[in-house]
């Protein structure tokens, strides 16, 4: 069976984005590709038969010849033998996850913006739904994203002991291109971080180094309250080309951006490509 990195395909301008990082990162990790449309077609008891069976084939036609479409605009790469694709009817999370189910599945590769241009558009809402219920990390590319590297990593962190499995995921995907990776903590008191939180992030940074095997991992505390704003200000202080998070039960650094609605934002209006990794 292949490994492949999976390309979530909804035809928009995104979409196109990310499939071009997807088939830039798939030759440097020497995977295939599999690109996927779903689609659904319209059903109605108010109709006959003969018009339900008409509307599902003009849908089945309408997804093939997207894809058709999709698949000129990428020119000689459309014919790499490791290049494939299909039309699956079904929603989105559904498609994915028995994609994902049947097949060695590495990555799955999403853009933020649907085809409507709505940073909440099909493919934008979706990508959050994917987000937490993905089994395989997911990497989040958003629309003006160059195709450059990922080797200066951004990681939050909130001491969850899933950061260990994201580390290990991270540098099992990306470990010979990482350059340099920053763990983050967002200290949220009222008086700045004393002595024991910096000793506090400083032990995590070596647990996770010894788990992992990363030498080298950088740690920076930052005070403030966890907002877009002050994750966007580090990113671009740190000159981050990834952001990585863990998503993992009890309160998390993810879980307490969810209850905040911060998940959504980061995931929609990225600085970066973000990725997310399932913790244990």
């Amino acid at each position: 069976m292949k490994t492949t990195i999976l390309v979530p395909t909804d035809f928009s301008s995104n979409a196109l984005a990310a499939t071009q990082y997807a088939i830039k990162l798939a030759k440097e990790l020497a995977l295939d590709i599999h690109i996927l449309h779903a689609y659904m077609a319209f059903h109605s008891a108010f109709q006959s038969d003969l018009a339900n069976q008409t509307d599902e084939k003009r849908a089945t036609l309408g997804a093939q010849k997207g894809m058709q479409s999709f698949l000129q605009s990428f020119g000689q790469f459309a014919d790499k033998p490791g290049i494939s694709s299909s039309e699956v009817k079904a929603d989105l999370v559904e498609a994915v996850r028995r994609y994902t189910a049947d097949n060695d599945t590495r990555l799955i590769v999403m853009g933020t913006h649907g085809a409507s241009g709505m940073k909440m558009g099909l493919l934008g809402s979706n990508t959050y739904d994917i987000a937490k219920t993905a089994v395989v990390p997911l990497l989040i590319i958003p629309a003006s994203t160059a195709v450059t590297g990922l080797e200066n990593v951004v990681f939050f962190t909130d001491y969850q002991d899933g950061d260990e499995e994201t580390l290990k995921g991270l540098i099992s995907l990306f470990g010979r291109s990482i350059r340099r990776c920053t763990l983050v903590h967002i200290h949220e008191g009222h008086t700045a971080p004393e002595a024991a939180d910096h000793e506090k992030l400083d032990q995590w940074r070596t647990r996770l180094e010894s788990a992992s095997g990363f030498k080298g991992l950088a740690a920076e505390m930052v005070h403030g309250k966890e907002s877009v704003e002050i994750v966007d200000e580090t990113i671009d202080r740190l000159q981050a080309t990834l952001t990585v998070l863990t998503l993992v039960g009890g309160r998390s650094f993810f879980e307490k951006l969810v209850h905040k609605s911060l998940a959504k934002a980061i995931i929609h209006q990225p600085k970066t490509p973000v990725l997310l990794i399932a913790g244990n």
